[in-house]
């Protein structure tokens, strides 16, 4: 058997694939929701101030790589269910760095700053200061009906 060696260049390429395919079911999610009742649909137009919005405020290395703390910007409809998820991706050296993390809350229909701990894949690099992939997404549930938005950011992991 014959193995390549990726440059960061390319294997960054291929986390950034890798994780965009770990998002597609928030799509899926907002894509196949069951039709609104009148009394959902009511809901939702009562609650939502504006289709959900997420950005990305910062990571920060946590427990000598062991984590990353992730900070988000997420906006969804007042009182409704909402998350947000995330997805951090750094190359190191020939090794990648990866962590999930979600975080579920109610939403205020204002701009929410969320947090949450992306802890690194055990088979995978610890994490280190420097250039990653961060994608996000949040999910607006008012009912059944959810909708989504995300946002990916190259950004530096500080300390």
């Amino acid at each position: 058997m014959q193995f390549h060696t990726l440059s960061p260049k390319r294997l960054t390429a291929v986390a950034a694939i890798a994780c965009a395919v770990a998002l597609i079911p928030v799509a899926a999610l907002a894509a196949t929701a069951s039709p609104a009742t009148p009394a959902t649909a009511a809901r939702a137009s009562a609650t939502a101030t504006s289709d959900p919005s997420i950005s990305v405020n910062g990571a920060t290395l946590v427990a000598n790589g062991a984590a990353v703390q992730v900070v988000l910007t997420a906006t969804c409809g007042a009182g409704d269910d909402g998350s947000v998820a995330a997805t951090i991706t750094k190359a190191v050296g020939n090794r990648v760095a990866q962590g999930q993390s979600s975080v579920s809350f109610t939403c205020t229909g204002k701009p929410q700053r969320e947090s949450a701990l992306a802890a690194a894949n055990v088979n995978g690099a610890p994490f280190r200061l420097g250039t990653a992939l961060l994608q996000a997404s949040v999910t607006d549930c008012p009912g059944a009906n959810c909708t989504g938005a995300s946002a990916n950011k190259v950004l530096s992991i500080g300390k």
